[in-house]
């Protein structure tokens, strides 16, 4: 069975967060080393820009995050119905052609349980 992990997108989003993080944090060094030089933008705009890239970063975190958490719910969901669906086609002595009805009625009975 395949899961979205396996296939890479898991990784990928938490390459994406931590390459978010790392600008964040490059946003705070810069706003440090600014600080108290007098150049275009004060160090408090600095670390105002610093604040501004970090919320963004935690944000698109967070929704990386959700994504994942989905995909894993999603793909926990399929490898329970496929269970099911095994259990079934065993219980009616593994006839074939019946893929697509067991499939069906392991997704109405997990769907119906308290």
């Amino acid at each position: 069975m395949s899961t979205r992990y396996n296939n890479g997108s898991h990784y990928e989003n938490h390459q994406r967060a931590a390459e978010l993080h790392d600008n964040a944090a490059h946003a705070h060094r810069s706003a440090a080393e600014q600080r108290g030089k007098q150049d275009h933008l004060t160090g408090q705009e600095h670390s105002r820009q610093a604040l501004e890239h970090s919320r963004h970063a935690f944000e698109q975190s967070k929704q990386l995050h959700q994504a994942g958490i989905a995909a894993h719910d999603a793909s926990a969901g399929q490898a329970e119905i496929a269970a099911r669906a095994h259990e079934i086609w065993l219980a009616k002595g593994c006839p074939r052609g019946s893929a697509e009805a067991d499939w069906f009625e392991a997704t109405e009975q997990l769907r119906s349980r308290p």
